[in-house]
């Protein structure tokens, strides 16, 4: 009986973890493309706007959810003297996706909420934001689906 709370939330961290890939490859995808196809002081605006809305969102309810998550699903299996799915997904979740998120992509978006869209040096900036916010999403996007794949073996083979 213990273990199936166990497996329920694997599971229930693996349907997120899919959705949090989605959104990271809908960014990668098409979003940035989209937003940098535009003019700068327009791109910088909405992408300004998507960096404040984001903190009140499911989305990075989630994202933060599934950090912690991590946490204890690496705890639990060290406690164990194990190394499974499970934790080796919590492994590439906190590094690929917590880490990079905290020092890659939040402190470009913070470097970005201080700019003035109108001005010139903010449209070179956004050029450069772009180029890395995305090679950074990339990572946060191949790291998160690597997580989900490993979470969903995870709930479905459970020791």
């Amino acid at each position: 009986m213990q273990q199936n709370w166990l497996t329920y939330l694997t599971g229930f961290s693996a349907i997120y973890c899919w959705l949090v890939a989605g959104v990271f490859l809908a960014f990668s995808d098409f979003v940035m493309r989209s937003l940098g196809a535009i003019p700068p002081a327009q791109g910088i605006v909405a992408m300004q706007s998507i960096n404040i809305l984001v903190f009140r969102s499911i989305f990075a309810v989630g994202l933060i959810g599934l950090s912690l998550l991590s946490v204890l699903f690496l705890t639990l299996d060290l406690f164990h003297g194990q190394l499974t799915a499970r934790s080796i997904a919590a492994i590439i979740y906190l590094g690929g996706v917590a880490l990079v998120t905290g020092t890659g992509n939040i402190p470009l978006n913070d470097e970005l909420a201080a700019l003035d869209p109108s001005l010139i040096s903010a449209h070179n900036f956004w050029d450069k934001y772009q180029k890395v916010w995305v090679n950074w999403n990339h990572v946060r996007t191949v790291s998160s689906t690597l997580a989900a794949a490993l979470l969903t073996f995870a709930t479905f083979h459970t020791t």
